[in-house]
């Protein structure tokens, strides 16, 4: 969540993205603008039920969805599948907040001047179209860049030149033995629990950034804050921590549910 000038924007609905919005007491309703970065099922899982629960259950009055190819149908398939749910409930709360949702496609050369704050996107390299996102607000100044899901790339730094935050993918790291469950209590993520050992992970490490790479692109742009995110289960965050501090001279944030942070 982005709180700029008389918006509340998202980046991705990935899943328990509802639930994390409740927790957190966020006001889905207030929320009318949404970015996604790519496509992937855990950037984009919690869509429909984002769609249903900030209209039925919050109020929400309209909604514009931004993102690469494939964002318009993603919309028109909520229409499609839910569409004899979308008449029943129609008679029973207004309609503008889920029959007019509007999508706008995202490019290479996307860049809109919003009320208040400007939003640039540039295309990073991942294993599919995707795009990381610069937000900077007109009065204060204050930028925040969200790197999307990316392997290092120069144009990133530069892109993130002077940002007051830069929310990094940061994917590949190592595994804390001690943060594992034990197996005989509870269900473990075995392919997570293993770590990089004995498993491909040829295709993870080409598509995404480990902490030091991401140390290096907040060194290269000149950033104030970094701060570590698309982590997987049971990394060693003190080792991420390290890494990218060992690259980086500013701040480095790891990233928890809940977290809020201040340009």
């Amino acid at each position: 969540m982005i709180d700029v000038p008389d918006d509340t924007v998202m980046i991705d609905c990935g899943p328990k993205t509802v639930y994390s919005l409740m927790d957190a007491d966020v006001d889905m309703g207030e929320i009318e603008t949404l970015f996604f970065t790519h496509h992937h099922m855990d950037h984009n899982a919690s869509f429909f039920h984002f769609a249903f629960t900030s209209w039925t259950e919050a109020g929400r009055g309209s909604l514009t969805v931004y993102g690469p190819d494939g964002t318009d149908r993603l919309v028109d398939t909520l229409y499609d599948v839910y569409a004899e749910d979308i008449e029943y409930r129609k008679d029973i709360y207004p309609t503008d907040g889920i029959s007019g949702i509007e999508t706008e496609l995202v490019t290479d050369r996307f860049s809109r001047q919003m009320d208040g704050w400007d939003i640039d996107a540039l295309p990073v390299e991942h294993s599919i179209e995707t795009y990381a996102y610069r937000f900077e607000e007109h009065e204060t100044g204050s930028s925040i860049v969200f790197s999307g899901d990316t392997r290092k790339i120069p144009s990133l730094a530069e892109f993130a030149e002077d940002a007051d935050i830069l929310i990094q993918n940061c994917n590949t790291a190592p595994v804390d033995e001690d943060r594992v469950p034990n197996a005989d209590e509870q269900f473990v993520w075995p392919q997570h629990a293993a770590g990089e050992e004995g498993l491909d992970r040829s295709t993870l490490t080409a598509n995404h950034c480990d902490a030091t790479d991401a140390g290096e692109i907040a060194q290269d742009a000149g950033v104030q804050t970094l701060v570590l995110t698309h982590i997987m289960p049971y990394r060693d965050l003190d080792a991420m921590q390290r890494d990218a501090e060992s690259v980086f001279d500013g701040d480095v944030v790891v990233a928890e549910d809940g977290l809020t942070l201040t340009p």
